[in-house]
């Protein structure tokens, strides 16, 4: 008797999820008519106004929400409007299945119509593949066709699609197609797919690769690698400094030593007419000339002075000679009709 009275309590706890869930599912269902009948009428609102991409989102998410036949033969003709002639003409066949078989028959007639209408429209490719792998993967803009696909026409919307194939152990292999507006026959043949490289073990050993006129698999002489070589010691910086101190102390010579002399002689041929350092009106310009070129012979001599300072640094860097085979610099005077200096050699 207890034992009864549990049957019948599970039976009952049963009875009551089971019309539970059916009473849920019901409410969702009416939740969502309101909304698919306004898309519906928005739909139709915007078909007339000649907005027909617009008007196909409205009627495809109200079919989505609540799927009519009424519905569907409107997103047909939709898509039709905006060049979708495939899915329009698959739309048109699901519409005439069911007014088969639930009415009304004007639906089913006007629906044959319409499809009979775009067969002649349509453009259709056909996927071409001799001796396709085992587990191939074939998709049409990414979605996944079945192999009973390849080798067979079959419509197609208009625009561009990417055709893909795939298999383990293959290299894949990819497409682009563009799909005229109007009837076509487009052909995509897909060729055997490469076998993939094999992936190398983890730690296995590199085989050396043969060296130039050494048959594959021949061993070669091992070559033993010469001890590098020092590199000698670099004597730019210092080549450069002397080549550029000396200089300018050569040049600072020249003029103190010219400047120095012409100072000189106008200091004697000034020191008979003046006295302490007065000197009639007309000798004043000499005196002036006389001391700007003193003025000059010094800042010659300070330039002397500086070029034989940066030379002697530069030498003091250079390295020595046992270090380097090549020769060094040597400075030595020059001195000669209308020449006074130093001269460098390397």
């Amino acid at each position: 008797m207890k034992r009864g009275h549990l049957f019948l309590g599970a039976g009952a706890l049963i009875a009551a999820v089971t019309l539970s869930g059916a009473a849920s599912a019901q409410h969702a269902q009416d939740a969502v008519k309101p909304m698919a009948e306004a898309l519906f009428r928005q739909g139709r609102d915007l078909f007339k106004r000649g907005q027909y991409a617009e008007a196909c989102d409205k009627f495809e998410e109200s079919q989505r929400l609540e799927p009519k036949p009424g519905t569907l033969l409107n997103l047909a003709v939709c898509h039709e409007k905006v060049g979708k002639l495939a899915t329009a003409w698959a739309e048109l066949g699901s519409v005439e299945e069911v007014a088969r078989r639930e009415g009304p028959a004007e639906r089913e007639a006007f629906a044959r119509a319409q499809r009979e209408a775009l067969e002649q429209r349509l453009a259709r490719i056909e996927i071409r593949m001799d001796s396709p792998p085992a587990e191939l993967r074939l998709t049409l803009d990414g979605e996944p066709l079945n192999g009973a696909a390849l080798n067979a026409p079959f419509p197609i919307d208009p625009g561009g699609h990417h055709v893909a194939a795939a298999a383990p152990g293959k290299v894949a292999w990819s497409t682009a197609v563009d799909v005229p507006p109007e009837r076509a026959s487009i052909v995509v043949t897909i060729p055997a797919l490469e076998d993939a490289p094999q992936p190398q073990a983890a730690g296995a050993p590199q085989p050396p690769a043969a060296p130039a006129g050494v048959p594959s698999g021949a061993l070669a002489p091992r070559a033993t690698a010469a001890p590098p070589r020092p590199e000698p010691p670099t004597d730019g910086a210092g080549k450069m400094l002397m080549a550029v101190g000396f200089s300018v102390g050569a040049v600072g010579l020249m003029v103190g030593a010219v400047a120095g002399v012409l100072t000189l002689s106008r200091s004697g041929a000034l020191a008979e007419v003046c006295s302490n350092d007065r000197c009639p009106p007309s000798r004043r310009g000499d005196l002036s000339t006389a001391n700007t070129l003193a003025n000059v012979s010094n800042a010659g001599f300070a330039a002397l002075a500086v070029g034989a300072g940066v030379g002697v640094a530069g030498l003091l860097i250079l390295p020595s000679r046992s270090a380097t085979a090549g020769p060094r610099a040597a400075l030595t005077p020059a001195l000669g009709a209308g020449i006074m200096g130093f001269q460098i050699g390397f």
